[in-house]
């Protein structure tokens, strides 16, 4: 027995043995194998904040952001930092979001440079640091991202954070100006009105603002209604100015609204009219119904179709004003025998007469 027993025992001496090889075997391989790739873990946030895949989820997304963000991955050091910004997935925290934006600019990132440079600016997670603000800004200029290199030129022009200069200013506003950046146009377009770095020159102007304004800019809007108002660098033309200030307008610019009406008080019928759109919808003011009437009625009286047919519809909806279908109809009546097609389709609805269509 004693015997046996001490065989028994050398079998289990072994077993443990051999036991213990394979857990340091099994431990020797688990550690042979690579970490995920910091590539892929990038990838795996992106999936999983596009939904890519996977069903969309801001906390995994910002998860695996900061395991690929820790290792030194630059762009998920950017996309971290944008998600902790604005507590997408992860507690809001700006002070947090500079430290990883300043990393991920660091490594070259342009957007992390410039959201570097905003938050020095506005003082958002950092102290304002105009000086740190341009420096930031021009690392991403100098990479040719067009937001920057406005925001570089409004430095210079206003001096903060560097030395005042409107060459250098003009110079990065132009940059970005040729990539179609309409803020920049429409500065470019002030500073040759006002003489500012550049001889004035209105002509230079207007064609500057024009740029901004056809990309839907509202001060560029405006500021064309402003110089054909007063025929400064175009010939004079209240139409014109109209049209922009109409523009504007609808942009939700206040002061639009304002130029018209100065207009309108000439006794303009289309400065009127448009003036009554302003009020009926409350582009860049409260809604007036009852004096949208008033200014469309005036416009009407003068015989301008469009304020005859929007007359008529106010009367026929009872819209500032006390429902009257009799009169609406007349006005509709007035505005179908001049082409308007909404005014005829009106009549046709309410099974009035049909009027010529011209």
């Amino acid at each position: 027995m004693e015997r046996r027993n001490a065989f028994d025992y050398s079998l289990l001496m072994i077993a443990r043995f051999y036991v213990s090889l394979a857990i340091v075997s099994t431990c020797s391989t688990l550690a042979a194998q690579p970490e995920e790739d910091p590539q892929a873990q990038y990838n795996r946030g992106t999936g999983y904040w596009y939904g890519s895949g996977v069903p969309q989820d801001y906390v995994e997304a910002a998860r695996w952001f900061r395991i690929a963000a820790e290792r030194g991955f630059a762009e998920a050091q950017y996309r971290l930092a944008q998600m902790m910004a604005i507590g997408q997935g992860i507690r809001q925290d700006n002070t947090e979001a500079a430290n990883w934006y300043r990393k991920a600019a660091e490594q070259g990132v342009v957007d992390a440079q410039f959201n570097l440079g905003t938050m020095y600016v506005s003082g958002q997670g950092v102290a304002k640091d105009y000086a740190e603000a341009a420096k930031w800004f021009r690392k991403a200029a100098d990479q040719g991202y067009v937001e920057a290199q406005y925001n570089l030129g409004v430095s210079y022009r206003d001096g903060q954070g560097v030395a005042q200069d409107f060459h250098e200013a003009l110079t990065w506003f132009a940059k970005a100006a040729d990539h179609g950046y309409s803020a920049a146009q429409f500065t470019i377009g002030l500073m040759y009105s006002d003489g500012q770095g550049v001889p004035g020159d209105l002509a230079q102007a207007v064609t500057w603002f024009r740029k901004s304004a056809d990309q839907d800019y509202p001060p560029a809007e405006f500021n064309m209604g402003v110089l054909y108002a007063a025929g400064m660098g175009v010939p004079r033309d209240l139409e014109q100015a109209v049209e922009w200030y109409r523009k504007a307008a609808e942009s939700e610019l206040p002061q639009a609204q304002d130029a018209l009406k100065s207009i309108a008080d000439t006794g303009l019928p289309s400065a009127q009219h448009v003036l009554g759109m302003t009020l009926e919808h409350g582009w860049g003011s409260m809604k007036n119904e009852p004096e949208a009437v008033s200014w469309y009625r005036k416009a009407a009286e003068q015989g301008y179709p469009a304020a005859e047919y929007d007359l008529g519809r106010m009367l026929a909806d009872g819209r500032g004003v006390p429902k009257n279908e009799a009169e609406a109809e007349a006005w509709f009546r007035r505005a179908a025998e001049k082409g308007i097609r909404e005014a005829q389709q009106r009549l046709e609805t309410s099974g009035a007469l049909k009027v010529p269509r011209k």
